[in-house]
């Protein structure tokens, strides 16, 4: 017993500092995104937004976040991780009143582009994780960010579902969404209390270095384009290609169980409930196993499983069926979001990587620009185009990560 104890504490020492910090914070936000994740859509066309006005809000959003995504990177490298992270996790605490007392789906628009301004934290955030990470553990510790803060949300979906249904779409998201308010706010003070700057002499944030991060948003991009080895650009290439791929899903899935598969709001959530479970229970397992096969079989292991899985969620017609295919989509993403954030953190050095990250990920967000629209208009056309075309897109994904990408012999730190 002793032996098991010491082998657990010794596995899992690298949970300390930031990293803990993260993780409790992300028990706060994680719990609000599994509630409001599957009814965001549903919520949105009850206040009067057909599809395709869903879909060009998902649009805006995605065009908001990818005009302070590189501006953030260089903040994050210039003016260090913790102030911005900080202060705009307050900030986006605030946007949910819009949501709480919307009257129509206008209102929520405002609050989704407040929210997206205020994601101008997250290269911050990437860089203070991938700081805090060691670089032999990182399967793991991704892993832990992947498993440990949805621990506490596995039954949110389904309560979410059980608010919606007993009190009606509008009426329970406004519950919801109240909820969220308060969890972003314990989120807020976890980070103002306990993170810790991992950059060496970080300036003090001045209202001037927003415009002038701004400014050299463009320059920037190119720069860490040109700064990225090979293979990075195949990854960068390969997730481009996947980014147009998941608003189809994040932004219809549950309109296409709702309106087709034929099930109600709390069978809704408790496939939602599924997915984190599977997540929550193999999340570790998978995470070791990400370090011990590598990056790259782990992702494509992942589409072995995402591209059949689509066919089957397209032929559901019952719960049982939908909980199946559920099961299996968590089951690819524990392989797929730890192998990915790995394989980032192996390509870049540290003094690089909120700007090349922010890069990287500002490049994902603006080819979800289109694609949310595009999704839009597929749904209105038939339900089943936006799921079809997004296996196309996860052939294509494949293919790029099994011919031209290769593994680093030597990770960097």
């Amino acid at each position: 017993m002793n032996n098991l104890l010491t082998r657990i504490k010794t596995e899992f020492s690298f949970m300390r500092g930031n990293l803990l910090t993260l993780i409790v914070s992300w028990l706060f936000v994680f719990f609000t995104f599994s509630m409001t994740a599957s009814f965001e859509s549903p919520f949105r066309r009850a206040l009067g937004a057909p599809p395709e006005i869903i879909g060009l809000m998902g649009s805006v959003g995605a065009m908001v976040l990818g005009l302070v995504r590189i501006p953030g990177a260089v903040i994050a490298d210039k003016y260090g991780r913790k102030q911005i992270i900080v202060i705009m996790t307050f900030v986006i605490t605030f946007s949910f009143l819009f949501h709480i007392f919307a009257p129509d789906w206008k209102f929520v628009l405002i609050g989704l582009v407040i929210s997206n301004l205020s994601l101008i934290y997250q290269p911050a955030l990437d860089a203070i994780l991938a700081d805090s990470v060691p670089p032999e553990k990182r399967g793991m510790g991704y892993a832990a960010v992947n498993v440990i803060p949805n621990i506490p949300t596995i039954f949110a979906p389904t309560v979410a579902g059980y608010l919606v249904d007993v009190y009606g779409t509008i009426p329970g998201m406004r519950i919801v969404y109240t909820i969220v308010f308060f969890c972003m706010l314990a989120a807020s003070l976890v980070r103002l209390f306990f993170l810790r700057e991992t950059l060496d002499h970080p300036k003090p944030i001045e209202l001037g270095a927003f415009k002038v991060a701004f400014k050299d948003s463009l320059g920037a991009i190119r720069d860490a384009w040109r700064e990225m080895p090979r293979t990075l650009r195949f990854v960068t290439a390969a997730f481009l290609i996947s980014a147009f791929e998941e608003p189809m899903f994040r932004m219809f899935t549950s309109l296409y169980i709702l309106d087709v598969v034929g099930v109600g709001e709390v069978e809704l959530g408790l496939v939602t409930t599924i997915s984190i479970a599977t997540t929550l229970l193999l999340g570790f397992p998978f995470g070791k196993v990400v370090d011990k096969i590598g990056r790259k079989r782990s992702i494509l292991s992942a589409y072995f499983l995402f591209i059949p899985t689509t066919l089957l969620f397209l032929s559901a017609r019952s719960f049982p069926q939908l909980a199946i295919v559920y099961l299996i989509f968590g089951i690819g993403g524990c392989l797929i979001m730890p192998a990915y954030n790995a394989l980032l953190a192996d390509l870049i050095p540290k003094e690089k990587r909120g700007r090349i990250m922010g890069t990287i990920v500002t490049m994902n967000i603006l080819a979800t620009v289109p694609a949310s629209a595009f999704g839009g208009f597929l749904y209105g056309a038939s339900p089943v185009y936006p799921f079809i075309f997004t296996m196309i897109l996860g052939i294509a994904v494949s293919l790029v990560f099994l011919f031209s990408v290769k593994e680093p012999k030597i990770r960097e730190v």
